[in-house]
């Protein structure tokens, strides 16, 4: 539904800007958000950042693992001497510690996929900020996003993600430098 809005609306805008601009005037650009999100210095640091704090989570599950582990171990090797009141007491020890390590993970999960919602919204804000400074700028009619369920070719001489991604790259940098 939201691929038949787009496109409805990509092709009204285009016959609009073909009934108010003649093709002399059109100028389009294509970016690829996907390309400067992950080949920006400020994506790089994103995916960076991410990838630390997933692989630290991950420590911490492989130890709680482990311990879970261990302890199942250990209960294999005494379940016999056990009472049955012992025996009970360690089942719902293990099973009490599974169930908070799937909660721990489902936790660290949803902290990770949020982190990386908000760095991500972060960027692009600013990098569409950049993309409508640049069009207006350079005199582009039009840019379209290059998603590949919608823009099935584009020539080569109107996609500017490498300059938006060296712009980006600026000023990131400038405002670290502040």
């Amino acid at each position: 539904m939201k691929k038949v809005f787009v496109i409805s609306v990509i092709i009204f805008l285009f016959l609009f800007l073909l009934q108010t601009v003649s093709w002399a005037e059109l100028k389009i650009g294509v970016v690829d958000l996907y390309r400067v999100l992950n080949e920006s210095e400020e994506g790089k640091k994103a995916i960076y950042e991410l990838q630390s704090m997933l692989e630290k989570r991950q420590r911490e599950l492989d130890e709680k693992q482990k311990k879970i582990q261990s302890l199942k171990e250990d209960y294999d090797k005494k379940k016999a001497v056990l009472s049955e009141e012992a025996r009970k007491s360690k089942e719902e020890e293990i099973e009490r510690l599974s169930r908070e390590l799937q909660r721990t993970a489902a936790d660290y999960q949803m902290e990770l996929q949020k982190k990386q919602n908000e760095i991500t919204q972060s960027m692009l804000k600013e990098i569409r900020q950049i993309i409508n400074e640049y069009a207006h700028k350079e005199g582009y009619s039009l840019i379209v996003e290059k998603a590949e369920q919608l823009i099935l070719y584009t020539a080569a001489q109107i996609d500017i993600t490498d300059k938006i991604i060296a712009i980006f790259n600026q000023k990131t940098d400038k405002s670290k430098q502040k």
